[in-house]
């Protein structure tokens, strides 16, 4: 009796070993710019069209993003997704002066980068497929 527990057991530890409940991913990476102008300081959204975990990531100074799936496992499902971009909007915006003109080099890329994206980066029309294996997609606004 106690072989056929232990056995019992055993099975089930290993049943919950396999590679968790992730579904089929492929690693996206890529660059977001507007202009041929990185965008940095966005979010990056991929919202599978099918029912399923919309994939997210942080843009670099460059404009360059890597999509993760969760906390850690990168990447996105395979196969077609809705893409948002957003700002990722901060408070030093009311400390900057009124006209442009008088602005520093930071503060001037502080205040571009709080103007508005193009309607493409929120409404729902910029579609992009993710295939098995690695993509490199990049998104112009």
């Amino acid at each position: 009796m106690k072989r056929v527990v232990l056995l019992g057991c055993l099975v089930l530890i290993l049943a919950g070993c396999g590679g968790g409940d992730l579904p089929e991913l492929g690693y996206v990476t890529g660059r977001v710019s507007i202009g041929g102008q990185p965008l940095a300081g966005a979010i990056v959204s991929f919202s599978p069209v099918q029912p399923g975990r919309p994939s997210s990531a942080e843009t670099d100074a460059e404009g360059e993003y890597e999509l993760f799936y969760n906390e850690d496992a990168p990447g996105a499902v395979v196969g077609d997704h809705v893409v948002t971009v957003t700002r990722i909007t901060t408070t030093e915006l009311d400390d900057l002066p009124d006209d442009p003109s008088e602005m520093s080099a930071e503060e001037r890329a502080l205040y571009e980068s709080s103007q508005p994206l193009p309607a493409a980066a929120a409404d729902g029309s910029l579609k992009k497929s993710v295939a098995a294996g690695s993509n490199e997609i990049n998104i112009e606004l």
